[in-house]
């Protein structure tokens, strides 16, 4: 018999992901129930059906005698491939079926145009650890159960050499004090960390010690940073309803109350979709302006490519805030003009 490698089909998704619980149940046989539910709860069956139309999608299965023994849950990102779960049925592991899947994938975060592969395992599966050594990954960051609740190994294997738009990327936030900047820019910068990112972040304050204004500075790359500050960002948000005059970027988001719904022709260079109400939506959709900085960071994550699926949310914000926080941030993910 031999493994058949397919892109995942919507008459498959409910094997595949039954196949998918049969994993997190063995890898986590020792957890609570409630934490096994959370990483399932990631793939529900009418969202993976949709996510199987989006091209930076990779779903894959494998089959063997037209009956799913084996899958792939993969995403590209940034000219990054992300391998998020790869498992095999019981009965069809030491087959060599592992190494095709693996390849497979490899073949086409390559076709794709990814310089690198990414994925995480866990200390105590050693096979799966040998399995992607073989394949060239290499283990860069041993992260500590203090951060995801279980320790993690993040291993990169280097497809091509990285292309200089993805070596580093520079990000601005600015608004007045008591908006959440600073709160916002500790989260993005540690999300970017436990993506394996290289990342710094400055803070900048106003002499005013109430009411002033607040500008993060964050620098996030593949390699390391040799210059933590620049004169120009990517992206920059900009929340305060009189935009930082000193704040320079070559696109920005921007609280839309700022721009009196018409265009001013500044020197912002801010399309109409990205003039959003940010305060409006925060009272209109969670009944409090203080979601402000969490639908921004939502809208921000979705500009720089980050997949919210790969987030660990949990390990961000206090317990008492976490369902309004993520869903705050998954709304201006979303969010459309």
């Amino acid at each position: 018999m031999t493994l058949t490698v397919e892109n995942l089909k919507e008459s498959d998704v409910e094997a595949a992901l039954n196949l998918f619980h049969l994993i997190i149940d063995e890898l986590h046989a020792k957890s609570l129930d409630v934490e096994r539910l959370h990483f399932k709860d990631i793939y529900p069956v009418e969202e993976v059906k949709k996510r199987l139309n989006d091209k930076d999608c990779v779903y894959l299965v494998g089959k063997e005698d037209d009956m799913v023994v084996g899958f792939v849950f993969a995403w590209v990102s940034e000219g990054v491939g992300n391998l998020h779960w790869m498992g095999l049925a019981p009965g069809y592991r030491k087959k060599g079926y592992g190494d095709t899947l693996l390849e497979k994938t490899i073949n086409i975060f390559t076709e794709k145009g990814c310089h690198e592969a990414k994925l995480f395992t866990y200390p105590s599966e050693k096979v799966a650890y040998h399995l992607f050594q073989k394949h060239g990954f290499k283990e860069t960051a041993f992260i500590d159960r203090r951060f995801f609740g279980v320790s993690i190994i993040l291993m990169v294997r280097k497809i091509t050499p990285i292309p200089e738009e993805h070596r580093a990327k520079k990000i601005v936030l600015a608004g007045e004090a008591g908006q959440g900047i600073k709160f916002m820019a500790h989260a993005l910068a540690d999300i970017l960390a436990k993506l394996g990112k290289e990342v710094s972040l400055n803070l900048v304050y106003d002499a005013t010690v109430r009411g002033g204004n607040i500008r993060a500075e964050i620098v996030y790359s593949d390699e390391p940073i040799e210059v933590p500050f620049f004169e120009e960002a990517d992206i920059g948000l900009q929340l305060s309803k009189s935009p930082d005059p000193t704040v320079r970027a070559r696109h920005v988001l921007i609280e839309s109350s700022a721009c009196n719904a018409e265009c001013k022709k500044c020197e912002l260079r801010c399309p109409a979709s990205d003039r959003v109400p940010f305060e409006k939506l925060a009272t209109e959709q969670f009944n409090s302006p203080i979601f402000v900085n969490m639908i921004a960071l939502g809208r921000l994550l979705s500009k720089i490519g980050i997949n919210i699926e790969t987030v660990n949310f949990a390990s961000e914000f206090p317990p008492q805030f976490l369902d309004e926080n993520v869903k705050a941030i998954r709304y201006g993910y979303t969010y459309q003009d």
